[in-house]
């Protein structure tokens, strides 16, 4: 099913995904044709443009459009002040990492809302990115689960694995403790609402990093993530996208999940991306989807 705008057409993949055509975003975007982009990554989700080899000054200025680029908070350990880019090498010495569903840094008060990334070295075969729609697999609850969701609480911290293996790769002394020290654990929603298209959708991430339900016993908080966990897990809510050179991924943090494939190893793989900062995570019992972000 396609979709026709003013200055593009996006041609949808699966529950989510569409790829846009019509585009050079080599190009400064009109005010118009960029409320329209706006319009449609909320409604897709994640959007593919093909052939736009996009340098690191151009990447980083359409992400300022959407808002405030994030700088990743460990960096500031390492003198890095300046928000930007990310780039991450997978290959025989650094085995990838991310192959697990994950939205990023969930332990920041306000995480990123959207992230752009385009691959840079794309290996012979394999290194897929997969995304998952959290808003889809909420909407296919049933209402009774929906209504035991809706108001509750996770604990997400980066304490653990994150800040040990940080410090170990760092050489500094006592790193650990002090990535502790600036991001204490916090609470966000498990269902949150999207604040343009009013959508709901279940706001999680990987356990080595979203820990429990706040306020429920360890057993009942354990069995609800586990199943939620393998809910988001089932292929009818997923995409996946295989990269060519050129090509450029911009997603919807708030909605999405998504995972590195790690059957390109040991085979090289770069990546680059940025995100973008936006709103506290919200839940809001009175808002209602907006119907024209359903109909696409």
């Amino acid at each position: 099913m396609s979709r026709v705008y003013e200055a593009f057409k996006v041609d949808r993949i699966g529950v989510l995904g569409g790829i846009v055509s019509g585009l050079d975003l080599k190009q400064p975007l009109g005010d118009e044709a960029f409320a329209e982009l706006r319009h449609a990554l909320t409604t897709y989700e994640v959007l593919f443009f093909r052939d736009q080899f996009l340098d690191a000054d151009s990447q980083l200025d359409l992400a300022r459009r959407f808002g405030e680029v994030s700088l990743y908070p460990v960096e500031k350990f390492f003198g890095s002040v300046e928000p930007g880019h990310q780039v991450v090498v997978d290959d025989a010495d650094n085995p990838p990492g991310v192959d697990m569903w994950h939205t990023d840094v969930s332990w920041l008060p306000r995480p990123p809302v959207i992230a752009l990334l385009t691959l840079l070295e794309v290996p012979e075969h394999g290194g897929d990115t997969m995304w998952a729609s959290t808003s889809a697999a909420y909407e296919a609850l049933s209402p009774a689960m929906k209504q035991l969701l809706d108001g509750l609480e996770t604990i997400h911290s980066c304490h653990g694995n994150f800040v040990e293996i940080a410090e170990r790769k760092s050489g500094i002394e006592g790193l650990a403790e002090k990535i502790k020290a600036a991001y204490p654990a916090l609470r966000h929603p498990l269902v949150r609402t999207h604040p343009e298209s009013g959508k709901r959708s279940l706001f999680m991430t990987d356990r080595g990093v979203m820990h429990e339900i706040a306020d429920l016993p360890e057993n009942e908080s354990e069995a609800i993530l586990d199943f939620l966990a393998a809910h988001v897990a089932e292929p009818r809510f997923h995409v996946r996208w295989r990269w060519s050179p050129g090509e450029l991924a911009i997603w919807d943090e708030r909605t999405t999940l998504h995972r590195g494939v790690s059957d390109h190893y040991p085979q090289r793989r770069v990546i680059r991306r940025c995100t973008v900062d936006g709103e506290i995570p919200f839940f809001d019992p009175e808002r209602e989807a907006d119907p024209s972000y359903l109909a696409a």
